[in-house]
């Protein structure tokens, strides 16, 4: 079993990667972004 101090850290770096792609798919909920990224990728080519 690993330390506590190691099981918080992988605890906060989980919760983190949670958090941040709960909120790139709460982004794509809106079409106006998603429209807006395609077309910004888009343009790149």
């Amino acid at each position: 079993m690993p330390p506590p101090n190691a099981r918080l850290k992988r605890l906060l770096a989980w919760t983190a990667a949670a958090a941040a792609l709960a909120l790139v798919f709460a982004a794509y909920l809106q079409p106006a972004l998603a429209f807006s990224l395609a077309n910004q990728l888009w343009s790149c080519f």
